[in-house]
């Protein structure tokens, strides 16, 4: 009987990832994921996010992730049902927003809108639609991601993906596949270049069935795309990808969307809202949309805690709103605060932050915060990055970041590098000590920070 209970309750776990439910570190209480397509939702949709956070989520605001999703957090179980029943009503996705699944598509936020740009959304509706049709994604060894990046600043950050595509000038493709982060980052490699937009689909699906294949089942830290890469070695996989690639393609007639370049020019970016720590309350999500829906501006969710606010003419924001514009770009996993793995309350760490470069210009620079050796913040690619670890001091355990820079954002193939290990207090100094060129520590000896003793 409990043998049977454990299958139950595995089997009930299994479904809810599935379908974006994960259990938060309070008891009894679930995080509700939700996947925006490419970052594009219209404002009904909005709004009713912001009526289920309002009325299940206790006060906890509305987070926005860093894969173009929304979370709703603090949901009871007994409520997950009516809460995943109103979001597929009003056409949003919950499933494979969690699981060992294809997750959320990720698209260039304003790719469609840039004059630089190519539109990427009908390409990725493409994938979205064909690879939810086949069995082969609800029994995967572990998540796999895909993002379309509409220009060469790779925006959409391919180098942290299973498959990231970029396009180029030409409207071919150059493909960033086999990277991920966790507690040992392995950025992606060149597997294709010139790639037309037909091929996109079938090299989709010859990767996923590649990786159904040979993913590791028994050691969920080795089961990830790029641990067959690994395995394999970087000129075997190749291989092995490119025969199931060049099977599928020329077995059958794939449809083919080529990417067609910006056709609204008159569209542009209004507003750029950096969201601190990625959260919005319900209350203020509601009055954004009662002043831009009126105006006509299109929402989009961006891959750094960011709204965009896109139309043809600006519009005057309330203070409420407009300072979120000069918010330093800092993205901050919620560590110790609901999840189960989390070391560090990397919320307090980014307010801190935001706190002691108030009024300064930190446009250039990305923060990445994560609460612990998984690196959800993604702080081993960035400008600087924070993973949360644990000191004993005088008895208990003190909050403490290992510190990294001069990442590339998973925009290129350039990983941060560790610079050295500093108490969450000490951050703010840090970090300002790195911007001004200088070194972390006055007697740091570690290899990233200049010698300013010759």
């Amino acid at each position: 009987m409990k043998h049977e209970c454990s299958e139950s309750a595995e089997r009930w776990s299994i479904t809810n990832r599935l379908l974006g439910a994960y259990p938060q570190k309070q008891s009894g209480l679930f995080m509700q994921r939700i996947k925006i397509f490419g970052g594009r939702i219209n404002w009904p949709q909005w709004r009713k996010i912001a009526e289920l956070a309002k009325f299940y989520c206790n006060g906890f605001p509305l987070h926005i992730s860093t894969r173009q999703d929304i979370e709703l957090h603090n949901i009871t179980i007994e409520n997950l049902p009516p809460v995943q029943r109103v979001l597929t009503e009003v056409g949003l996705t919950i499933f494979g927003a969690c699981g060992d699944t294809v997750r959320n598509i990720t698209v260039c936020t304003g790719c469609d809108f840039h004059n630089d740009g190519y539109d990427l959304l009908p390409l990725a509706q493409l994938v979205r639609f064909y690879l939810d049709e086949r069995s082969v994604i609800l029994n995967l060894p572990r998540k796999f991601k895909i993002s379309f990046s509409g220009c060469k600043k790779a925006c959409a950050k391919p180098w942290l993906n299973d498959l990231g595509f970029i396009v180029q000038e030409d409207g071919l493709f150059t493909v960033i596949g086999a990277g991920s982060l966790g507690p040992r980052p392995a950025l992606g490699i060149e597997l294709y270049r010139d790639l037309p937009a037909r091929d996109v689909l079938p090299l989709c699906i010859a990767a996923i069935e590649l990786f159904h294949q040979h993913g590791d089942r028994e050691n969920r830290h080795r089961a990830r795309f790029r641990h067959i890469r690994e395995k394999f070695g970087d000129t075997a996989f190749r291989t092995q990808l490119n025969n199931r690639f060049i099977l599928l393609k020329e077995g059958q007639v794939w449809p083919d969307i080529a990417p067609a370049r910006n056709g609204n020019s008159d569209i542009k970016l209004l507003f750029r809202l950096q969201l601190p720590n990625g959260n919005i309350d319900a209350g203020q999500a509601v009055e954004l949309a009662d002043l831009a829906e009126p105006q006509g501006a299109i929402l989009r969710i961006n891959l750094e805690h960011g709204l965009e606010l896109y139309g043809i003419e600006s519009f005057p924001l309330p203070d409420s709103f407009a300072k979120l514009m000069k918010n330093p770009i800092i993205v901050a996993c919620p560590g110790s605060a609901t999840c189960q793995r989390g070391l560090v309350d990397c919320w307090s760490t980014a307010d801190s932050i935001r706190e002691a470069f108030s009024g300064d210009n930190l446009s250039d620079v990305r923060i990445n915060i994560s609460g612990c050796p998984n690196n959800c913040g993604q702080s081993a690619v960035a400008d600087i990055g924070l993973i949360g670890m644990l000191r004993k001091v005088d008895g208990r355990q003190v909050p403490y970041y290992h510190v990294l820079k001069s990442g590339g954002n998973g925009q290129s193939n350039m990983p941060a590098q560790e610079c050295c290990i500093a108490s969450a207090g000490d951050i703010p100094n840090i970090i300002r000590s790195i911007r001004q060129g200088g070194r972390c520590y006055t007697n740091c000896n570690c290899r990233q920070c200049p010698d300013t003793t010759a």
